[in-house]
């Protein structure tokens, strides 16, 4: 279960500076998404935020909160399509928006509840641009309008790796 670099793609990222930071801070952030597709068929993806030091390096940050979806991945008839099917399966301290409405003149916010864990199996068909023989594609574009694009540089996977095998450890089988 050991990730291969070339079946690690990431959401495009946009950098930021961290708010507060003087401007000789180099360190940025950003959020997106990393899915990992393992040469077995077991597909996970992290919602997070990334951070960039000084020496270029991309690490993926699990203290701000995350978002994990395990479930697999397959080739289908075309050799240009991948099928990915996937579930939310642990999620921690993410911010959910509050949902406000104005009544009698008055706004009323309350935090929507969670969905409960593990999610529904969502399916996504997604296309294979420029299919390499090395590192599966330059990108992947799917149906539920996520891209993902070959991570050019090395992402230091902090302890994904390991939720991954604990939780698939965890998932009940039949």
């Amino acid at each position: 279960m050991k990730p291969d670099p070339d079946r690690i793609f990431v959401t495009p990222l946009k950098w930021e500076r961290i708010q507060g930071a003087p401007r000789s801070v180099k360190e940025r952030w950003a959020s997106g998404m990393l899915a990992v597709l393992y040469a077995d068929g077991t597909y996970a993806e992290a919602q997070a935020s990334f951070s960039r030091g000084s020496k270029r390096t991309i690490g993926l940050n699990l203290n701000e909160g995350f978002i994990i979806r395990l479930g697999s991945w397959s080739r289908t008839y075309d050799d240009r399509i991948i099928r990915v099917e996937a579930r939310e399966t642990l999620r921690d301290k993410i911010i959910i928006p509050m949902k406000c409405k104005t009544t009698e003149g008055k706004q009323v916010c309350e935090q929507p509840p969670e969905a409960p864990l593990p999610g529904p199996i969502v399916t996504h068909t997604c296309r294979l641009e420029r299919p390499s023989s090395t590192h599966i594609a330059d990108a992947i574009v799917c149906s539920g309008g996520s891209t993902f694009v070959h991570a050019r540089e090395r992402i230091g996977m902090s302890d994904f790796p390991d939720i991954v095998k604990r939780a698939i450890a965890a998932e009940p089988h039949p």
